[in-house]
């Protein structure tokens, strides 16, 4: 009786392990594979790009846009990582700008202030969470949805949006040439 009870919690500590190793953006650092992603700038409006995820970090840059001619212009940046709500991004952008002479490879900003949208040619599986005990909850296809990063775990993105609320997907668009028309 003794060893059903500890067998059974210790299956059961197993399970929250797993379920909390992938159950949100606080994996670390290179979690996910590198995809494309966009931060909606204001003409002029600048983002600190931190050593950390953090607030308290060091400032590596700012992603900032160059155009005056629109009022809010799309970024498009490399995403790699993610943790604790920050996304770590790859400072090959155009509109990354170094504070001191280029030195990093990577920084982080806040997760949701990237975004990706749904134009996509195909359907979009949407999970409740990634990996072994995530469920598929529907598809989306067809429609054009804007979408908050919160984070990302291997081949999926957390995403969040009005219409389906705080999700996982599997595919998505960030820039022209992926996207449908």
């Amino acid at each position: 009786m003794i060893r059903a009870i500890v067998g059974t919690v210790a299956v059961l500590a197993g399970f929250a392990v797993v379920e909390n190793a992938g159950n949100a953006s606080t994996g670390p650092a290179g979690a996910c594979r590198t995809t494309q992603a966009y931060a909606l700038l204001h003409a002029g409006e600048s983002v600190p790009v931190r050593a950390a995820p953090t607030p308290e970090a060091p400032v590596l840059g700012a992603l900032s846009t160059g155009s005056s001619t629109s009022d809010i212009v799309a970024s498009v940046v490399t995403l790699t990582g993610s943790q604790s709500g920050w996304a770590r991004i790859a400072l090959d952008s155009k509109d990354y700008t170094a504070a001191d002479g280029g030195r990093h490879e990577y920084g982080w900003v806040p997760a949701d202030l990237l975004a990706v949208d749904s134009r996509l040619d195909g359907a979009i599986t949407v999970y409740d969470r990634p990996g072994l005990l995530g469920s598929v909850i529907k598809r989306i296809s067809g429609e054009d949805e804007k979408f908050r990063v919160v984070g990302c775990s291997g081949d999926l993105l957390r995403v969040i949006n009005a219409k389906h609320g705080n999700v996982w997907i599997d595919r998505w668009c960030a820039t022209g040439e992926s996207c449908r028309g």
